[in-house]
């Protein structure tokens, strides 16, 4: 004989436990009075197409911002360099003569021998004059 024959014949197949008359058809009703009171839910919020665009916009604004100040601060931290063999634009077309600069200007501070020359090249109106006076050296 099995071992589990032996238990149903020393013990039975009866456990002890019994389920209470009407307590399945009863069990629904109990339990919906113990609930709280159905509350509709509400319908889903429809968002526009820019509500759905704008946290990716601001982040790449972000990103852009964020480059921006870098790229600044690299160029603000690198060394001038001037030379000739690398002249700055401006300076390029200044001496192609591609910008409108007067070149014939009077400085604003003149020195003593500056001031020598003014007087100098102001003294002739013409260089008939100044051919005159420097043919004879």
């Amino acid at each position: 004989m099995k071992p589990e024959e032996e238990l149903i014949n020393k013990y039975g197949k009866d456990s002890g436990m019994r389920v209470p008359e009407g307590y399945f058809p009863e069990l629904e009703r109990r339990i919906m009075e113990q609930l709280p009171p159905y509350v509709k839910a509400e319908t889903p919020r429809i968002f526009s197409r820019w509500q759905r665009v704008k946290p990716y916009v601001y982040l790449a604004a972000m990103f852009c911002g964020i480059w921006l100040m870098m790229k600044v601060f690299h160029t603000a931290t690198q060394p001038v360099s001037l030379s000739l063999d690398n002249p700055p634009q401006a300076l390029v077309e200044l001496l192609d003569g591609g910008m409108d600069y007067d070149v014939n200007y009077l400085p604003l501070y003149m020195g003593d021998f500056d001031a020598d020359d003014e007087e100098f090249y102001m003294s002739y109106d013409n260089i008939e004059e100044f051919e005159k006076d420097f043919s004879n050296l």
